[in-house]
């Protein structure tokens, strides 16, 4: 629909100043990026852990961990449009039809299961067929497995925290992956190295870690949703139930997403697990490198997810002009973020990968943490690009512009990985292939640039 239902009590763009938009972007970032920090240092020392218990273990669960996002990121794509949807029946003034709409998100989250199933059945072939070091298989296969045990919880969960991320109580969604990420930690320590009678598991107790963490979030917000606070406004209660047209509204603005999610992280696992066919050390490297990457970009999702609700609330609420000036605030905030990052591994890449052998000095994580220390500039390379890229996808996703982010991310990852596979050479095939990421980045950093200046967005709507 491109209806203008703009309400008549909302800022023009010159009441909209420059500062305003950068104090509203923190407000609805600011949580977010604290939220998708704590999962970044989840990771991190989940992976630190695993190498400080068997260095193997890391390398398995860095090429397993990328196959389960693959596996789960296009039903997670899907329902991750929820936010963005939200915020435009909020835009719209149209609270009373979020609680109906929500419902749909939750049982497409459901339906997912027997999907999953399947995959965990499967998990061992995924591995034999790209070539992985005999060594690292049956680690690799038992911690995807168990992974899959909680990808339900994980979609469950994205569905869900669309609600608060549509409705701007992004706090909420900071509290509650505080509390997980808490228990995801206090879990791994206890479960990779044991604890009085409680077993040393290694890599089994940090995937049995992810996935409580995974379902406790689920449920978290599964009871602050069905507060009676919400009810009047929102009918959340009283919408329940499956409404087709609603669930297909979803499904055509969430399915490109899904698969863009799909296109870039199926490319992602696949440049990983070549780097892996390469030998263990080389892998053990490019989680170390990848790990810090993490760090910096991970958070960056929060400030593209609050450029993605604010971009949906104001074109209905305020029209398109307030809606690209949040975006411009979104992207200096992203880029003077990026940049520090950028300074960090320019400057103090001896630092950093330091402290992987704290506890591990054995020589073959040495020669991993040599190694580690030349990739982080290939990070250095790409990493304000990348926040550039994800922000502007974030702001199209948001008008609903979810075909064009599918399309530019087809092509980037289709090039990349073409050149990638034509021109791969017999050695040193490590930077080779992190050569291909950064330009991967650029790619999509283009691709976004050129569609957000082309406008094409700003006449766009979902409901």
């Amino acid at each position: 629909m491109t209806g203008d239902r703009r309400d008549p009590y909302s800022p023009s763009v010159d009441d909209y100043t420059m500062v305003a938009a950068i104090r509203e972007v923190l407000r609805v970032a600011m949580p977010l990026m604290v939220s998708a920090g704590m999962f970044s240092l989840v990771l991190f020392v989940d992976r630190t852990l695993l190498l400080w218990y068997d260095g193997e273990s890391m390398s398995a669960a860095m090429a397993g961990g990328n196959l389960f996002w693959v596996l789960v990121c296009l039903p997670v794509g899907v329902v991750s449009m929820t936010g963005a949807i939200i915020s435009q029946y909020v835009g719209a003034n149209e609270e009373d039809h979020i609680g109906r709409f929500l419902w749909q998100s939750v049982w497409l989250s459901f339906a997912s299961a027997p999907l999953f199933a399947v995959m965990a059945l499967s998990a061992r072939w995924f591995f034999e067929a790209s070539g992985q070091p005999e060594e690292l298989i049956p680690l690799e296969t038992i911690y995807l497995r168990i992974l899959l045990l909680g990808a339900v919880g994980m979609v469950l969960e994205t569905a869900l925290s669309g609600f608060f991320s549509g409705t701007e109580r992004t706090n909420v969604i900071m509290w509650v992956s505080v509390a997980s990420g808490l228990l995801n930690l206090v879990l791994d320590c206890l479960l990779i190295f044991g604890w009085g009678s409680i077993p040393e598991l290694g890599i089994v107790g940090a995937a049995i870690g992810s996935v409580a963490s995974f379902w406790f979030k689920a449920i978290c917000y599964g009871v602050l949703l069905l507060r009676p606070r919400y009810e009047p406004r929102y009918r959340i209660r009283a919408g329940f139930g499956f409404d087709g047209a609603l669930a297909r509204n979803l499904f055509f603005y969430g399915f490109p997403t899904g698969l863009m999610y799909l296109t870039e992280s199926g490319g992602f696992a696949v440049i990983v697990l070549r780097i892996g066919s390469i030998g263990d050390i080389p892998l053990r490297a490019t989680t170390m490198a990848i790990n810090f990457n993490m760090v910096a970009f991970i958070p960056l999702v929060g400030v593209s997810i609050a450029a993605s609700v604010l971009v949906g609330r104001h074109l209905l609420q305020s029209g398109a002009a307030v809606a690209s000036r949040s975006v411009y605030a979104a992207l200096l905030i992203g880029i003077v973020y990026s940049g520090t990052w950028l300074t960090c591994y320019l400057t103090m890449p001896d630092v950093l990968v330091s402290l992987y052998e704290l506890n591990d000095t054995s020589r073959e994580s040495a020669e991993a943490v040599l190694l580690a220390r030349g990739l982080l500039k290939f990070v250095a390379i790409y990493v304000v690009l990348d926040a550039m890229q994800l922000i502007l996808a974030g702001a199209l996703r948001g008008a609903g512009d979810t075909w064009f982010v599918l399309l530019a991310g087809l092509f980037a990852s289709a090039v990349a990985l073409t050149i990638g596979f034509g021109w791969e050479p017999p050695r040193d095939r490590l930077h080779w292939w992190w050569w291909m990421v950064a330009f991967w980045v650029w790619l999509l950093a283009m691709s976004m640039a050129a569609r957000f200046a082309q406008g094409r967005w700003k006449r766009m709507r979902m409901v």
